[in-house]
Order: structure tokens, then sequence, then C-alpha cells
């Protein structure tokens, strides 16, 4: 531009007519015009038109060139300015759509206060800045109006850029320059890492579960999308996406779920009282499936047994001082036998116990306890309620397990003595047999014998024999201890086995007997002849060749020794000298 102005002025200075008009060197100006590349035209003091190029015509049209249009006012700017002026204006153009021209002023001093004007159209350029304009404050709006989080950082992971309504309880501001690592916890797996950290990330991320700890230190959870950045070298300069705060959505998630496992282990529960015939399966099963239901690594369930006393069902990872609590709690618990479900909480220094007591017809029959670190979380209105509905399903159970033991006990009881039937005997000495085997123990059978109680049937009737036979069982089952097995094998004889009993005690054991059973005839009336035992022993050692069948037979001849002796005593099998402090005959 200024090129053509100085050319116009010099060409003005080589030449004038006599009336100071440009006379040939018109010729030449018209020619610099014609060539400049935009619209151009030059204009008189009194705004007349002395040449234009064709690419003005069309915007000379749509000028209104009268002394008080916006196109005058744009001129006088430009004269007053004593130099070169820039002017925007906008005109009426073709098929009456507005268009936006830079005009520049250039005054030709030289040539009677003529003025160059050149224009430029900037009608799409404006368009464009406007719509990027708008863009952008759309842009703006938009992430001012969404709840999410549209953020940018740096090559070291910075924030550099926050949306303004911040995240996880931050300001925008407090976000500002923070290291976005600092606030990542990790995926919510076990193993707590990130495959890929979105804010750092130099491949895209899409969806990526991001655990945070939020302004209080409370856990938030975000679903994350991100781009990396690049200049224009191809060097990385860092990441920009956006996060959606999902912790209330992966709450109720986590609630569906637990939920969904508490009605799956409850059902599988229900399931297994169906069909579950062994106690010992049924609470392992229920015992597993709550830990799971709750996450839980330290629980356990305990059961009145067939003895009435309170026994570990179910135990998983807790000790033998915690159990040692509850077993004391439950003891003292006894005489407060309520029916109405309550969830009683005991704390120690260490840990927290949380009872749920197992009612069974509005007695306490058990409890589930589940314990859990002093610093741990309480639980839950959800797991007290799984805790409660495990509660009342076990009673149920416990019922069924109940009447189930008892039909057993009575398939193994003798219905007169109440002692081991014949069978039940036989079953539960082999395993005591193959235990000796393993512990090479010393253990002791007896083959019993009633003496003189057929004169009893004969001379007192049927019901005075079984009133002998019962006082008698008593008699066995009282001087038996804890591990011992006491049995009727029918009409007048009995066995007992004595677990874990050197020979010596074993001999005191049955002169302990005779005496005893001497006394008990008295006290029946029975004398005359009086009531005693024929006792046939053998001692065991867990030699293999060991077994119920041999071990009777030996105890049963022993037996039949002692009657051919005179009834009244002892004798042990293998031993062929009579005791050297044998009860009298009477």
């Amino acid at each position: 531009m200024s090129n053509l102005r100085a050319q116009l002025i010099s060409l003005s200075k080589w030449g004038r007519n006599s009336d100071d008009s440009l006379g040939k060197l018109q010729i030449r100006q018209e020619q610099l015009l014609d060539e400049f590349p935009g619209p151009a035209f030059i204009l008189g003091a009194n705004l007349d038109v002395i040449h234009l190029n064709a690419l003005a015509e069309p915007l000379i049209k749509s000028l209104n060139l009268q002394p008080e249009s916006s196109f005058s006012e744009a001129l006088k700017k430009g004269f007053e300015a004593g130099g070169p002026s820039l002017q925007t204006a906008a005109f009426v153009g073709h098929e009456d759509k507005t268009e936006i021209f830079d005009l520049t002023f250039l005054p030709l001093e030289e040539v009677r206060g003529t003025v160059l004007v050149t224009a430029k159209n900037v009608t799409l350029q404006r368009n464009l800045t406007n719509a990027l304009i708008a863009s952008r404050q759309l842009f703006k709006d938009l992430v001012t109006c969404t709840a999410e989080f549209v953020w940018e950082t740096d090559d070291k992971g910075q924030f550099r850029y926050v949306s303004p309504r911040g995240a996880i309880g931050y300001s925008a501001a407090e976000l500002d320059g923070q290291l976005a690592q600092a606030l990542i916890l990790g995926d919510g797996t076990d193993n707590n890492e990130l495959p890929v950290n979105p804010f750092d990330s130099k491949v895209p991320v899409s969806d990526q579960i991001v655990w945070l700890r939020d302004k209080s230190m409370a856990l938030a959870c975000m679903k994350i999308r991100s781009i990396p950045v690049f200049d224009d070298a191809g060097n990385w300069t860092g990441c920009r996406g956006a996060g959606r705060d999902i912790t209330d959505e992966m709450a109720r998630k986590n609630q569906m779920e637990r939920l969904a496992a508490q009605e799956e282990m409850l059902t599988t529960i229900v399931d297994a009282m169906r069909r579950e015939v062994d106690p010992e399966k049924l609470f392992q099963m229920a015992g597993e499936g709550a830990c799971e239901a709750m996450n839980s690594t330290r629980l356990w369930i305990g059961r009145k047994g067939p003895a009435g006393i309170l026994e570990a069902a179910f135990n998983r990872g807790l000790d033998e001082e915690l159990e040692n609590r509850l077993f004391k709690w439950f003891s003292d618990q006894q005489p407060k036998d309520d029916e109405d479900y309550r969830l009683i909480k005991i704390a120690t220094e260490q840990w927290r116990i949380f009872i749920s007591p197992i009612f069974s017809k509005n007695k306490i029959d058990g409890m589930i306890a589940l314990v859990r670190r002093k610093e741990a979380v309480d639980v839950s209105d959800g797991e007290a309620r799984l805790l409660h509905l495990l509660s009342d399903h076990l009673g149920v159970a416990l019922i069924q397990i109940k009447a189930r033991e008892m039909l057993v006990e009575l398939s193994r009881t003798d219905e007169l003595s109440r002692l081991l039937n014949r069978r039940a005997f036989h079953e539960d000495v082999i395993k005591r047999i193959a235990h000796g085997k393993r512990t090479k123990a010393p253990n002791a059978l007896f083959y019993i014998d009633l003496d003189n109680f057929k004169p009893v049937n004969d001379r007192f009737g049927h019901e005075k024999g079984d009133e002998v036979l019962k006082g008698v069982s008593q008699l066995l089952k009282e001087n038996s201890r804890v591990g011992d097995l006491v049995s009727r094998l029918g009409g007048d004889e009995f066995a007992m086995w004595l677990e874990n009993i050197p020979r010596e005690e074993a001999v005191e054991k049955a002169e302990s007997l005779q005496i005893k059973c001497k006394a008990l005839s008295q006290t029946l009336g029975v004398t005359d002849p009086s009531l005693s035992f024929s006792i046939g022993i053998t001692c065991t050692a867990g030699d293999d060749a060991e077994n119920i069948e041999g071990l009777l037979a030996q105890a049963d001849s022993a037996m039949y020794l002692v009657k051919a002796r005179g009834k009244g005593s002892y004798a042990i099998a293998g031993d062929t000298t009579e005791p050297s402090d044998k009860t009298s005959k009477d």
C-alpha cells in the first residue's frame, strides 16, 4: 500500500498541466489502481470519485457518499489523522446482504486533497471470528452448567485448567497447580493400582474407574475419559479430559451387590435346611455364605449340642481368647432368655464383637458373632438385618436338627436303659480302636454280666426286673468318664469302653463297680441272692491286629472264666491267675 501511494505522489510531482491537473499521468494511475488486488479508488475533496478499479465498482454503488453518511464520517477521521487511517464500515451489498470492509485512507496531499481509498472485504473473517467467539462462549457455558469435572494437566501431571465447579469438594482454584496423582487411590480392586493414569497418559483413556480422596478425606469415585495433548513439534504436553462423579452410583451398585449376595446366601441356607441332614455341613455353608455376603474374615457360629452345652459350629479367624469371651457371654445370657431380636455389641481393647442370638422355641439356642477390629467401620443396617435373618433361619434349622438328632439318638439308644444299644456301641468302639492304633494309648473293654438277675424276674416279676436294669444302667453311666462308652448289649449283659486307661486303673474300676453293685442291690431290696457283676476285661495297646470282634470275644471269654470261678469278680483276657482281691461269692 505504501508503495502504491509513493508511486502516485511521485508521478504527480513529475508533471502537471497548466491547470494543475494530472494530465498524462492519469494513465499511469489507472494502471496502478487496476493492478491493485482489491477494491481501490480515489476521491476528491467533494467525495466525487476521480478514479476506481473494477473491483471497487460494486462497493462504490453501495456507498452512501452524502456528507452525513457513515462513510463521510470515516473519511473525515481519515483526513483528521493526517496520515493513513484504518476504518471499518458495513455496507449493504449484493442481495441486501451486509458486508464488512476494512477501509484504508491515504491522503494524496500533492493532488489537491484527494484521498486514495483501498478496501478489504472482511465479512467472512468477521463471521468466522464471531462464530468462534460464540462457540467458545457456548463451550464455557456448557462447562459451567455441566456436572462433569473438565480439566487439563501439564506434562508434570499438574492441573492447569479446571472447570469452574471444581471437583470432589475442591474449588477450581484449589485444584489449579495441584498434582493429580496425589488425589488418586486406585481402581477399587485388591491390587489398588491403576492400569493407566488418565491424568498423565500419552494414550487416550476411556471410562477409567478411579478412586480419589476428596477434600474431607472421604472416598470418591470417578469415571474419567482423557486424551493426550501434543504441540506442533509432536511433543506431549499433558492431557485433557472430563470426569463424572459416580460415588453415589457405585454405592448403590455395591449395595445392590451386597443385597444380592445376602439373598443368595439366605436362599442357600434355606435350601440346605431342606436337603442337608448333616448339621456340620449346614453350619459350614451358613458361615461361609455369611462371610462372603459381609466380606468378613472373622465370624463365629455356636449352637447348643445334644448335651445342652454351647459348641462351635463354625469358626473363621477367631482365636481361643475370643472364643472364650463368646462362651462366657453365652453362659451369662442363659437366665435372660428373650424371644426379641437384639444385636449385642461388645468392645475390647482390640476388637468389636457384634452378636446376634439364635432363638429356638423362644430360648437362646446359639449365636452368630461378627468380629471386626476396633478401628473398623460399624455394622451397617443392612448387615444387622442380614445377621437377624440368618439367626432366624438358623433357629428354625436348629429345631429340625434337634429333631433329627433325637431320632438318631433313639435309633442308637436302648429304650429301657437309655444306654447305647449293641449296634451303636459297635460303631463307636470301631472308631475308638482306629484312634487307639494312631495314638497307641492304653484302653480297656469290659464285658459285664449281671449276676443273679434271673431270680429277680422269677420272684418279683418283670416290672421289678426293669427297675433293676435301670438302676444298674444308671450305676454304670455314673461311673464312666467323659469319652467312655456304656452299652446294654441285651438282657442282663452290658459293655463299657474305658478310654485312655492303664491296666492297673482298669482293675481298680472293676473292683469299684463290684462294691457299688452290692450297695445298689441292698438299695433295691434284692438279696438272697444279691446282685453282682461278672466282668471280663481285655486291655488294648493299639496293635494293628485289634478289631471289635476280637476284643469282644476276648472279653466275653474272660467273663465266662469269672462265671466258672463262681461269679462276682473280674478276669483279664490272657491272664490265667485269679484276682488277688476277689470279691466273695454270695
